[in-house]
């Protein structure tokens, strides 16, 4: 009888170890289960993008020499950048490398490497750098025609050395134009509620595929929420521009000018107060072979009222004829001028005071 009282016992302890054992192995897997299940689907969006992407944001400091009570002293500088071929090619913005005397690319396993500037175009705040290294990890463009507003768009970045980061929102609108620091007007910009600082100037805008749909360039400064990313195929074409022959291609005139106002009027006793007036007139260029002249105002092209440089910029910029017609104030009297447009000369490709 106690043996099989104690044979009872014993029997009765494997089973509890047992049921123990398939309790905690069925909890364990709830449990991986529930890791794996509790992202929502547009989060599990976000993580895969950022894991699909992430290695191909880097960042890049530079130094760069400035002057300081007349004395030069080397001022760093950062921003991201994203890998674009398998070989080593870089896009980041003009605005990060410009000026820069070295410039270094940390990748995102943490392995540092000199970076050289290829070219850089300040219409689109489109530059491009290489690194010495092959079998990289790249981004790819995707097509924005398609893109809509309210659209899911991902900011990824590597700011300030501190690895990879990432921020969310929507595209909040299209075709935006800004003028940073009053440099040169950047147009046809998307604009995002994610979150872009200085340091992830340069990085990626990913949208739902994974593929870029722009280039982070800037903040609005002193406003919330509000960024902007240069389009892909823009970006696209200036990055190709830039490998091919060293800088973009852009539209030119031959001229440096700037917005005519009611001072500058009086001062030269013109009848209007808009328009752009020469200031120089570049030798041999389409403007100088059209029979502009210093003083000469520019008030229309193609009959479109001309108010100030930065239309002037865009108008030029977006012309898809080969001959535009100016139309003139010269002193007091109306002239029209047909110009023939040529490509802008590699040596003004980067002087955004010129067009």
């Amino acid at each position: 009888m106690r043996r099989i009282i104690a044979l009872t016992a014993i029997l009765a302890f494997l089973g509890g170890l047992i049921l123990g054992y398939v309790g905690n192995r069925e909890n364990s897997i709830n449990s991986a289960l529930a890791q794996t299940e509790f992202l929502s689907n547009e989060e599990a969006i976000y993580v895969s993008i950022a894991e699909k992407l992430g290695p191909s944001v880097v960042n890049i400091s530079t130094v760069s020499i400035v002057q300081y009570f007349f004395q030069p002293i080397p001022a760093e500088g950062a921003g991201s950048g994203v890998i674009i071929s398998r070989d080593g090619y870089i896009i980041t913005n003009n605005h990060v490398v410009e000026g820069a005397k070295s410039i270094k690319v940390t990748l995102e396993d943490g392995q540092t490497l000199e970076g050289k500037l290829i070219g850089r175009d300040p219409f689109t705040d489109i530059a491009v750098i290489k690194v010495n290294m092959t079998d990289l990890p790249y981004a790819k463009f995707s097509d924005p025609s398609r893109l809509k507003v309210g659209q899911i768009a991902i900011a990824i970045g590597n700011p300030f050395g501190l690895g990879k980061t990432v921020t969310a929102g929507i595209v909040s609108a299209l075709e935006r134009s800004i003028q940073p620091d009053q440099g040169v007007i950047i147009e046809s910009l998307i604009q995002t509620d994610a979150a872009i600082n200085p340091g992830n100037s340069g990085g990626a805008l990913v949208g739902s595929n994974g593929e870029i749909i722009g280039i982070n360039t800037a903040i609005y400064q002193g406003a919330q929420g509000i960024g902007f990313a240069i389009p892909s195929n823009v970006a696209k074409k200036i990055a190709e521009d830039i490998i091919e022959k060293g800088y973009a291609s852009h539209p030119w005139l031959g001229i440096k000018g700037e917005t005519l106002n009611r001072r500058t009027a009086l001062y030269y006793g013109l009848p209007i107060d808009y328009g752009v007036i020469i200031g120089e007139v570049v030798k041999s260029s389409p403007a100088d072979r059209a029979g502009l002249k210093v003083g000469d105002v520019i008030v229309g092209v193609d009959n479109e009222r001309i108010d100030s440089w930065n239309t002037l910029l865009l108008k030029i910029l977006k012309t898809k004829n080969n001959t535009v017609t100016l139309q003139i104030m010269r002193k007091s009297s109306k002239l029209e001028l047909k110009v023939q447009i040529d490509e802008r000369p590699k040596q003004f490709a980067t002087n955004g005071g010129y067009l």
